[in-house]
């Protein structure tokens, strides 16, 4: 997420500073008391069978309504007075238009009706989708809502990947309750947004203007109903497979290791460079392929109102279908469905400021496709390596558990857009009580406010895989104070920083993802929900105006985030969460 708040400090005075220090259970309420676990739950009893049935489904979540416009001072930002709307209706199809039939939905109503992309600034309003000539991969996806469905016994889980900027937690619900619609026996299903800085606002904050919600209901319900969709037609699809999994370190590939892919943009310079796979098998044919890395979707920048999955096109094509290099070259994909799962891109991971080198060893810096590409093209070469020594599993046992969390809003901005609305599809909670406030309730020191979240825990055999429910920061998870995670050539601080985080401070280990206890351990970025930035907090700094303006010294992530109590509270209840998995 990029800032929009550092320049609205009239929001000062609709909310104030909160100084919630509790564990984050408001009312006494245990989180626990709705947990889900499955093998273990009454409807999910435990059975002898461990056969892995999976199937696998991709549906459109491209907007099926929305209007263009003409960008007369080519800023990407739409002004009124300024800018001009194209009054075609849904198809965008004006009288004259190839293709033109009839006046359809909007059309000749003298209302905008846009698509707020969501990313950097409010009003960037988007023009169409990315077409398949502007890049290398020969055969453009768009936006898509990716399931995987996996069976075995009595449980069934789905494992839904959105080319989004970050679906939040009430949305979830929703999809859940979709799914649950259709009678599909599905005990959870576990969302991922990839956070693509180029798809639709899917939180809010990113509208006409600042004071009003760019989220869009009518759009939200059509990805509902896809997510719906995609589980139905995965279950129908489901097969007996083996499961194979593996993991490469960038690292090793690279002179600057994982530095040719992605920038970490605020010290401590710590990037996981790990790319690990899960890949089912049913005989010879691959059925679907989990792909899991830490990187922002943005290579793009804001400089553009295409809507775009980002480097996710190049990275799931590659996987499924080979990479093609402009000299001909490339490696073939191994088939099936690909999804991708971000990681822990707080902090920030990013491949805006990489200067990406390809095989062929064309070098690129700016920002466009051919970039883009490349990232993703790069990404899904790793991913076939790591396929290709991948260890067959033999008889996985599959677990879900989950458990809902509260978090403290002490962040102003966000307590002021939810006085305002803003966040108008997503209630706070009262601290005191934990009951759902009623919309536009002025949030402040005199009523603390809490968001309500939760945490998964999806267990595969040896492969262990967690939410966090926003942009975590690499060192909260696998710490790196001493340089082990730092790139190679890199430096874990700037000196050039004149205001370094000072890493005596920070919290030694072990980390999280070292005590996860599998073999293979991943963090799932934006899981079922988009909090914002979790950042530790020894190095949590607040600027001038309190969340509005960042601290010297590059502190930009805390003006988009909860607040210092996010990772600790998460931290805690991860912890307890992994406990009560393992007996203790």
């Amino acid at each position: 997420m990029r800032s929009f708040l550092s320049s609205l400090p009239f929001l000062l005075v609709l909310a104030c500073n909160t100084k919630s220090t509790d564990d984050g259970t408001p009312g006494g309420v245990d989180p626990r008391a709705d947990l889900v676990d499955c093998p273990n739950g009454p409807d999910c009893a435990a059975t002898d069978d461990t056969t892995l049935r999976v199937g696998v489904a991709v549906k459109s979540i491209i907007p099926a309504c929305y209007e263009s416009w003409v960008d007369a001072d080519g800023n990407h930002i739409y002004r009124v007075g300024t800018d001009t709307f194209l009054d075609c209706g849904c198809d965008r199809l004006c009288p004259g238009d190839e293709g033109y039939t009839a006046a359809d939905e909007g059309e000749g109503d003298g209302v905008f009706h846009p698509v707020w992309i969501a990313g950097y600034d409010s009003a960037r309003a988007a023009m169409g989708m990315r077409g398949a000539d502007q890049g290398l991969v020969g055969e453009f996806e768009g936006l898509d809502a990716r399931a995987v469905v996996i069976d075995q016994g009595n449980t069934r889980v789905a494992i839904v990947t959105l080319d989004g900027m970050g679906w939040m937690n009430d949305d979830v619900e929703r999809m859940r309750e979709a799914v649950n619609a259709r009678g599909l026996d599905v005990d959870h299903v576990l969302v991922s947004s990839s956070h693509s800085h180029d798809s639709p606002d899917s939180m809010g904050q990113y509208g006409r203007v600042l004071t009003e919600t760019g989220y869009d209901p009518d759009y939200a319900v059509q990805v509902h109903i896809a997510v719906a969709d995609a589980v139905e037609e995965a279950i129908a699809g489901l097969k007996d497979v083996t499961m194979k999994y593996g993991e490469v370190n960038a690292n090793e590939y690279f002179e600057n290791g994982v530095s040719n892919i992605v920038s970490d943009t605020r010290d401590p310079q710590i990037v996981d460079p790990r790319i690990g796979v899960v890949q089912f098998v049913s005989g010879t044919d691959t059925v679907a392929t989990l792909i899991h890395f830490a990187n922002h979707p943005e290579s793009m920048g804001d400089e553009t109102n295409v809507m775009s999955a980002g480097f996710l096109v190049g990275a799931r094509h590659t996987v499924e279908s080979g990479s093609k290099w402009l000299d001909g070259t490339g490696q073939p994909g191994v088939g099936g469905v690909a999804l991708y799962i971000n990681g822990s891109v707080g902090g920030m991971m990013t491949s805006l400021h990489a200067t990406v080198i390809d095989p062929t060893g064309v070098s690129r810096r700016d920002n466009n496709y051919k970039k883009e590409d490349s990232v993703g093209q790069i990404i899904g070469e790793l991913a076939l390596d790591a396929i290709a020594s991948a260890k067959t599993v033999e008889a996985p046992k599959l677990r879900v558990l989950a458990r809902r969390i509260f978090l403290p809003v002490d962040n102003i901005g966000f307590q002021a857009m939810f006085s305002l609305g803003v966040f108008g599809h997503r209630p706070a909670y009262s601290h005191a009580t934990g009951e759902a406030l009623p919309p536009n309730t002025s949030l402040g020191d005199a009523n603390l406010a809490d968001v309500r979240t939760e945490i998964d825990l999806l267990e595969l055999g040896p492969v262990r895989m967690i939410t966090a429910p926003g942009e975590m920061l690499p060192e909260g998870v696998i710490g790196g104070y001493q340089n082990e995670w730092t790139p190679p050539g890199g430096m874990l601080i700037d000196p050039t920083n004149p205001n370094p985080p000072d890493v005596t401070t920070a919290p030694a280990g072990p980390y999280f993802l070292e005590t996860l206890g599998g073999d293979m351990n991943w963090l799932i970025g934006l899981g079922n929900d988009e909090v914002g930035y979790m950042v530790p907090p020894y190095n949590f700094e607040l600027g001038g105006a309190a969340y509005l303006s960042e601290a010297e010294g590059h502190h930009y992530e805390e003006t988009n985030s909860l607040g210092p109590q996010t990772l600790p509270i998460w931290l805690t209840k991860a912890g307890e969460l992994v406990d009560y998995a393992e007996g203790k």
